[in-house]
């Protein structure tokens, strides 16, 4: 039996949201995902997605890739290293929302990833973090 609504964590309410029939809820929840900052909340909702079916970590990736918080960039790193294919990629995307000399770097990495839609994003990522023109990002 599931536990009532008031008494589930945030993580658990997200994953229950985004199984729901209701189109509404499941939006809510990838709101909710793309607006996380603290990295222990991050963290759980990876391990939750594990298990989850490929159409739910694929609708959850649509929050993760709006993530911009440079707190959550060792989580998202986590996310290249133990992550499948959907949320590698959307791990990649959001790491070109955070400009900082550590993003080109892992995304340099990333480009070798064994996915071409990982690749393809990583390249994407990085352009948007070069574009920025930063001193601190090499071209």
């Amino acid at each position: 039996m599931m536990e009532p609504r008031e008494e589930m964590d945030e993580v658990e309410k997200i994953i229950r949201d985004l199984h729901s029939p209701y189109w509404n809820e499941r939006q809510s929840a990838v709101r909710r995902i793309g607006a996380i900052r603290d990295p222990d909340t991050l963290q759980r909702l990876f391990l939750a997605l594990r298990g989850q079916k490929w159409y739910i970590r694929e609708a959850a990736s649509a929050g993760i890739r709006a993530l911009d918080s440079p707190g959550l960039l060792p989580v998202l790193v986590s996310f290249l290293q133990e992550g499948d294919e959907i949320l590698r990629n959307s791990a990649v995307l959001a790491l070109g929302n955070i400009c900082c000399p550590e993003t080109a770097e892992i995304l340099e990495k990333v480009l070798r990833d064994p996915d071409c839609r990982v690749r393809k994003s990583a390249r994407i990522a990085l352009d948007r973090v070069r574009s920025t023109r930063s001193p601190e990002i090499p071209q």
